[in-house]
């Protein structure tokens, strides 16, 4: 591998705050070197912090062999704000989760979660249409997934999120582009959903709150995840303490790095 790195070498990234617990470019180097191109491109970690992170995309735009990057928790709003450009999808959902740099230093943004997380679950067997759902965040990866879950057409939506003007927000925003699908933000005592979903970063951390609680687990068929390391997070292992059928949250980015890097232009 070293020997093929060079100075034609195009560079990728995986943007993140925390970026230890990154999978994303040990994914892709191993893709990049099954199709004989690693060498041309190359992967690497890069831990920005928020408060740096407007001058670090500004810099980007300089870095003539960048190529793009994946964007990680917590940059996938602020990205949106600081390309030059979005796709469609990018802009509907208001976050970005690659970018890439053209030849002239513009940098475009899109959105590829919301897509890989359901076809994650559609995958594994799980059903999106006509399935309630809770989605607990309101943050970039669950903005996609939530305008995702609507598209291909989950019956009711309940959005969640300790910060509940956020999540009235983002019910509106869902509810205006998608008006015939019942968005809520509130959980009756009654509740019952076929999926829940935590979009939130909680779980990254050993002393992490639930996202989601015991007594509401006990009410949901299926509790998926977004958060990548640890596989298993706690709210899984509770989930599954209780008998419930889980998802990692490893599918939604393992479906998503071929796209990923076709958009950074590593093909």
């Amino acid at each position: 591998m070293l020997a093929s790195i060079t100075g034609n070498t195009k560079i990728l990234g995986v943007i993140a705050d925390p970026v230890s617990q990154a999978r994303t470019p040990a994914m892709a180097n191993t893709l990049l070197d099954e199709r004989g191109i690693l060498g041309d491109f190359v992967m690497l970690p890069m831990q920005v912090s928020a408060e740096d992170f407007a001058a670090f995309i500004m810099g980007l735009r300089a870095l003539k062999n960048f190529g793009g990057a994946v964007v990680s928790m917590p940059h996938k709003i602020a990205t949106a704000n600081l390309v030059d450009e979005l796709t469609p999808g990018a802009s509907l959902v208001g976050a970005v989760n690659v970018i890439r740099r053209n030849g002239d230093g513009r940098l475009i943004g899109t959105m590829l979660d919301g897509e890989g997380f359901v076809s994650g679950l559609v995958a594994a067997g799980h059903c999106v249409k006509g399935a309630r759902i809770l989605m607990v965040g309101a943050g970039g990866v669950a903005s996609a997934i939530a305008f995702a879950l609507a598209k291909h057409g989950c019956a009711s939506l309940c959005i969640h999120n300790r910060t509940r003007d956020r999540a009235s927000t983002l019910s509106e925003r869902v509810r205006h582009a998608y008006p015939h699908l019942e968005v809520s933000t509130a959980i009756p005592a009654t509740s019952h959903y076929d999926i829940a979903i935590n979009g939130t970063p909680l779980g990254m951390k050993p002393d992490d709150e639930l996202p989601i609680s015991k007594s509401l687990i006990g009410c949901c068929d299926l509790i998926a995840e977004c958060v990548i390391a640890p596989e298993k997070t706690k709210l899984l292992q509770e989930a599954a303490n209780q008998g419930k059928a889980i998802q990692t949250g490893v599918p939604m980015l393992v479906v998503q790095m071929t796209s990923m890097l076709a958009f950074m232009g590593a093909e």
